[in-house]
């Protein structure tokens, strides 16, 4: 028997199964390797007489964590 109920999960179920096919159809299409290529992909320097195109910064990045072993504790004498 076909009432509202069903028909919506199936609507649903349609909808989910074809969001992961798109999904998984575009993963696939990411891996074959592209056949038109910008120039400047290439590296060859010759975009902007070799300079690059990304500005480098004069101030130097601050740190604000450092990621490191801590010294290891002396042992106490016990009395």
């Amino acid at each position: 028997m076909l009432d509202w109920q069903n028909i919506l999960v199936a609507l649903i179920l349609v909808a989910a199964v074809g969001y992961v096919l798109r999904r998984g159809l575009q993963r696939l299409r990411s891996f074959r390797a592209s056949r038109v290529t910008s120039p400047c992909e290439t590296g060859c320097g010759s975009c902007n007489d070799g300079e690059s195109t990304r500005k480098e910064s004069t101030t130097p990045r601050t740190v604000f964590v450092e990621i490191g072993r801590s010294p290891t504790p002396q042992r106490r004498e016990t009395r």
